[in-house]
């Protein structure tokens, strides 16, 4: 009996373990599911007569590598950290694996072995990144395809929350994944990017700074800043000499300035361990960055980080001109916030999640310039069947069913930049309500 070995069963495992269930009943597999607490996954996915969960140790030689060995295929979800190992257990093994995660120097390492083997390693096939490369890959080649010149790509995506299910959060923000990557999101090196041809950096303390402001087609408004690193895909969507090249993500209004505040601040730092006294408040805690002074606590903030009431006011949501005790007392200042925002920007039990991906590429054709934008919305079913875990999950899924049935020609340490993945993928994501709206507007 054919097996599908999935490791990491966590809250954007639902859509890909129903997914890959269905198939399993259809195609007489077997499919198994690890980790360390399998309850969340097995509580919310029945009625399968081919899926097993199992409690596992990851870090368990012994008890996962026989696992690998007896499956056709391993599809990892655990911390992206962890992958190099399953993915050097799945060379031993001779086993196909696919993430949802960056390919990174270690796995990309593992590429001639790998493909010498005839083993596809398949990676970067969720959200951001998966449908970003998916999507912008199939708009490029058609372009190309008919003799036009790419000049200029831009590219944002954002996890959100449902306008309806805003309430009274002056951040109109809460988390839809892993809140530690929002608490360090664009920290380490500068923003680097190109505009008009010229090479941009933008160091941490200025990215939340200036905002860019975006209309979505069929949605609204809404604002980005620029990821780390923009230029590393020049070379896989084969762009070079392009005078733009700007990766970012979305926001709703008012969140970056807000989220500035708390970098000048130094809030968001993760470098240090801070152990404070157990009847430590927020505003105390809040104290420890500004300067002693006069006045309220509120105008100390404004006159030191130079910050609007708007941006007050969402501080103040938080608790941090309270007396409400520290969530957390051992850790870093990033920890300690990670917990004050995990309590606040907690998904309700009726909220919806948003996903929002746009793609703006500009081309020459025939001596015509040309815009080509693309954007896709797309709003969650519950607090538990997130968008992002459908955005996530099932990309991965299709991914792991064209692997089984011997659809992808490409083998080694892949990306989903080639057509025989990209096309089906997207193709079957449409059934699912992933679809873009695509516009070309001549210049």
């Amino acid at each position: 009996m054919k097996q599908i070995l999935v490791l990491g069963a966590g809250r954007s495992s639902l859509f890909l373990i129903e997914y890959l269930a269905k198939y399993a009943d259809q195609e007489q597999y077997q499919l198994l599911v690890c980790d360390k607490d399998v309850q969340y996954a097995s509580s919310h996915i029945k009625g399968y007569s081919s899926i097993s969960f199992a409690n596992i140790d990851i870090f368990d030689e012994a008890a996962v590598l026989p696992l690998i060995q007896n499956s056709s295929v391993v599809v990892s979800l655990l911390p992206a950290a962890l992958h190099i190992h399953i993915a050097k257990w799945c060379l031993q093994a001779h086993k196909h694996l696919a993430t949802a995660s960056y390919v990174s120097d270690e796995m990309k390492a593992l590429h001639q072995e790998a493909e010498s083997k005839g083993l596809i390693f398949l990676n970067e096939i969720g959200l951001d990144p998966g449908i970003d490369h998916m999507s912008a890959m199939k708009m490029m080649d058609e372009i190309r395809a008919k003799g036009g010149v790419i000049d200029g790509f831009k590219s944002y995506c954002g996890g959100l929350v449902a306008d309806e299910d805003d309430g009274e959060n002056p951040w109109k923000y809460k988390f839809s994944w892993n809140p530690r990557n929002v608490v360090l999101a664009a920290q380490g090196a500068p923003a680097m990017f190109l505009e008009q041809g010229q090479l941009k950096l933008t160091p941490y303390h200025q990215v939340f700074a200036h905002p860019i402001t975006f209309d979505i087609p069929q949605y609204g408004q809404l604002e980005a800043y620029p990821n780390r690193d923009s230029l590393k895909y020049i070379e896989l969507y084969h762009l070079h000499g392009v005078k733009d090249m700007v990766r970012g993500t979305f926001r709703k209004p008012g969140y970056c300035k807000a989220w500035q505040v708390f970098v000048e601040l130094g809030i968001c730092d993760d470098s240090q361990v801070l152990n404070l006294s157990s009847d430590m408040t927020m505003k105390d805690w809040l104290c420890m960055y500004l300067p002693s002074g006069q006045g309220s606590l509120e105008s100390r903030l404004m006159q030191h980080t130079h910050c609007s009431e708007a941006e007050v006011e969402k501080l103040k949501y938080l608790g941090f001109f309270s007396n409400d005790l520290l969530p957390l007392h051992k850790g870093s200042s990033a920890q300690i916030l990670e917990e004050v925002l995990k309590i606040k920007w907690k998904l309700e039990a009726n909220d919806k999640d948003l996903v929002v991906m746009l793609h703006k590429i500009h081309y020459n054709l025939n001596g015509q310039a040309h815009t080509q934008i693309a954007s896709m919305v797309l709003k969650g079913e519950s607090n538990t069947h997130t968008a992002m875990a459908k955005t996530v999950g099932l990309p991965l899924a299709i991914g792991v069913k064209l692997i089984l049935e011997n659809k992808i020609s490409e083998k080694g340490v892949l990306a989903p930049v080639f057509e025989d993945i990209y096309l089906p993928v997207l193709e079957e994501l449409k059934s699912f309500g992933i679809d873009f709206i695509e516009n070309d507007l001549p210049l």
